[in-house]
């Protein structure tokens, strides 16, 4: 009896071992979807970061990000192109054709409203790698949304295929719009919908344009960017000057509409990886274990389609 029982002892041990892990990392499938590669050394140069970017300046390639992931149990990623030039999306792809497992998507960068948008569209999209575009950029600012616009979003919504939004250049209000003007398109709303966090109570203009935007169901949002939205540097990492956005965002979208990424390496200008991985971390845990797994992974492979 005494042997079997150490074998069952032995067992449960290793169990625990396998699922939660030795040290911080989680067992938990992540799939960080809002990362950015580049290569300043490249004869063309890089559009961003600026040269002036001290902490980001300088080649950021997958070896760089391996580190990160092997470091931070990271399972996953889907890139974000930051490079507005049409070629650089292709060399993105081609950066990472290696990496099949770790790089299983990449949201691209294509001027919308423009004669070859859907040309473009189409031929990068011949790669199921390539998953959407981000909405990045604003010109003509208030006369933006022209009918090429409309036509070029409804090409994206048609070929299945995701819009992320970068806030700086557009509105929750804009956000809502889109969404309700073509509800089969896929939005994701980047980086806490660009609020400003002080640790303070949320503006209640910004949490009501956010309800609404959320009343869509097409719409979602990254819990990515929390460094680079705060007003403080070194960005805390007390969960408590985080928690009133993050609670803001889970009461609208909930854990089906909420997906975590990084904005690795911007987040370096804040602190460490781990850092900001640990502050998401903190806020997902009392949600339970179905809740993580959805924002850490689920929900990502659901929205960009991804297998």
């Amino acid at each position: 009896m005494f042997l079997p029982r150490l074998n069952l002892l032995f067992a449960f041990i290793l169990i625990l071992v396998i699922n939660f892990g030795c040290g911080s990392k989680s067992s938990l499938p992540i799939v960080d979807t809002h990362i950015h590669l580049y290569d300043t050394t490249r004869d063309e140069g890089v559009d961003w970061p600026l040269e002036s970017d001290t902490a980001l300046y300088r080649p950021i390639l997958p070896p760089d990000f391996a580190k990160v992931c092997d470091e931070n149990g990271i399972t996953a990623t889907v890139i974000v192109e930051a490079s507005s030039r049409l070629e650089d999306n292709q060399w993105v792809l081609d950066l990472v054709k290696d990496e099949p497992d770790r790089y299983i998507g990449l949201v691209g960068s294509l001027e919308i409203g423009t004669p070859d948008f859907g040309a473009n569209l189409k031929q990068l999209a011949k790669d199921p790698r390539f998953v959407g575009i981000r909405m990045r950029d604003r010109p003509r600012g208030e006369g933006y949304f022209n009918d090429a616009v409309w036509r070029d979003l409804n090409i994206l919504a048609d070929e299945g295929l995701t819009l992320d939004v970068l806030m700086h250049s557009f509105t929750l209000q804009e956000v809502d719009l889109i969404a309700k003007k073509i509800p089969s398109l896929k939005m994701l709303i980047n980086h806490v919908s660009g609020v400003v966090i002080d640790g303070k109570a949320v503006d209640p203009d910004w949490a009501r344009d956010l309800a609404q935007a959320a009343t869509n169901s097409n719409v979602h949002c990254k819990v990515s960017g929390l460094f680079q939205q705060s007003q403080m540097q070194p960005s805390p990492v007390d969960l408590t000057f985080y928690k009133p956005v993050l609670d803001e965002l889970w009461n609208v979208f909930g854990e089906d509409r909420l997906i975590y990424g990084s904005n690795w390496p911007v987040t370096m200008r804040g602190g460490s990886y781990g850092d900001y991985k640990a502050v998401v971390m903190k806020f997902l845990e009392p949600k339970g274990q179905a809740a993580m797994e959805k924002i850490l992974a689920g929900n990502a492979y659901q929205f960009y389609g991804l297998k």
